[in-house]
């Protein structure tokens, strides 16, 4: 009987641990199918706790001041050094031809310190200010390029003819492009070309916000226009690196010469609305391209953060549900400032057309307008067009003036960059 017990004690102590071990898992990883979830029940229960009441907002009279230098000890210029509160109102600086920086009017309070440069390691330090003002110095370490799987296998359809009567009546090629890596099959993939084409063309890598194949009012005009498009539309997803992984392959294909009719020494990008996400990454990473067109991008996700806090602002879509699980951006900042363009400005980006409708529902066209006028700072060709009808990403169904300036600008663009 007493083996019994001890027994039984020793396998209860077993699982307790596992159980203790499983929940700091829990707690702690970085699992994308975990931490959404973790993020939405904490944000859920801090709801329930406050029931209504508003937290007493403390005096913004601390300051974060430091140095911020390489390996080597010597200034980095331009980096931008960043906290944001919980509810998402951002404070950046960036750091002078020494190097130094000064946060300052920061509320008492812990935050995670963001420092970010090009061609440098993002680094990120928890710092609670109790004091006036607080010293950090920082080194940044060389970045690392990232790496992804490669393609295990190319699978080029049959070609077909497709025809589009909006914004006008036109017809191009249609092949499928199958990719596999080691997780399997990419997402729908969609190759365009003219029909009367006769030798490799610039290529459009068209990513969409929504499948590709519901997107060929865009796709087929451009084609008919002279160009290849390789067409792509990722799915709505937290794990956004997965697809940029999957835009990464279609350019070593493409720049290979994988595809029969593509040019992949001229290479051109689009993007809009969620999609632009995913492209303002990419630049991050990859600016070998011969121009970037962006209609409506999201460039600012702590903005819209503090506006969907405020209760100015309820995105459509469950893009409200996405920035909840995102976590609080005082704690969780790099996962909004990964994909806040405006805190990765680099100065040798390609050409960029930049669109924006001001009657934007969902993203302010007041983000374009400052991309725009940070990148200009920087010497980077930059056009922007701000429409006043339409609507978000500038989609429109029907034809009209707007739409037929939207597709001459874009083709003007295109024709001087190729």
């Amino acid at each position: 009987m007493q083996w019994f017990k001890r027994s039984w004690r020793k396998i209860g102590g077993i699982m307790i641990g596992l159980l203790a071990i499983g929940l700091v898992w829990l707690l702690t990883t970085d699992n994308v199918t975990i931490w959404p979830i973790r993020n939405t029940l904490r944000y859920q229960f801090d709801q329930w706790r406050a029931d209504g009441q508003m937290p007493s907002q403390p005096i913004a009279n601390r300051s974060i001041v430091g140095c911020i230098k390489n390996a080597q000890q010597q200034p980095i210029v331009g980096a931008i050094v960043a906290v944001s509160e919980r509810n998402g109102s951002l404070h950046r600086a960036s750091s002078d031809r020494q190097g130094c920086y000064k946060l300052g009017n920061l509320p008492a309070n812990e935050y995670r310190l963001l420092v970010t440069a090009p061609s440098y390691r993002d680094y990120l330090l928890d710092v609670d200010l109790q004091q006036a003002q607080t010293e950090q110095h920082v080194q940044l370490l060389p970045a690392i390029a990232p790496s992804y799987d490669p393609v295990e296998k190319l699978v080029l359809g049959p070609t077909s003819v497709v025809s589009r009567t909006t914004p006008y009546p036109t017809q191009a090629l249609r092949q499928q492009v199958q990719v596999w890596n080691n997780n399997g099959e990419q997402q729908l993939t969609l190759l365009y070309r003219p029909i009367t084409a006769t030798q490799p063309l610039p290529l459009m890598l068209a990513v969409y916000p929504g499948p590709a194949d519901e997107w060929e009012s865009v796709s087929i005009p451009l084609a008919k226009r002279g160009y290849s498009v390789l067409a792509v539309g990722p799915a709505y997803s937290l794990d956004l690196e997965t697809d940029i992984a999957d835009l990464k392959r279609l350019l070593a294909l493409a720049r290979g010469g994988s595809f029969v009719g593509v040019d992949g020494s001229q290479i051109a990008i689009m993007a809009g609305s969620y999609s632009s996400l995913h492209v303002l990454r990419l630049l991050q990473d990859d600016v070998g391209f011969t121009g970037v067109v962006l209609l409506g991008p999201i460039s600012d996700l702590f903005a819209m953060r503090e506006s969907f806090v405020a209760g100015t602002f309820m995105p459509p879509f469950g893009l409200d549900q996405a920035l909840i699980a995102l976590g609080y951006p005082d704690q969780e900042i790099q996962r909004y400032a990964t994909y806040s363009a405006q805190l990765h400005p680099r100065a040798d980006l390609p050409p960029i057309l930049l669109m924006h409708s001001r009657n934007d529902e969902v993203v302010p066209a007041s983000q374009s307008e400052f991309l725009a006028e940070q990148w200009r700072g920087l010497g980077v060709e930059v056009e922007s067009y701000f429409f006043d009808g339409m609507s978000h990403y500038l989609r429109a169904v029907e034809p009209s003036l707007e739409l037929d300036e939207l597709y001459k600008i874009t083709l003007d663009f295109l024709a001087r960059v190729n």
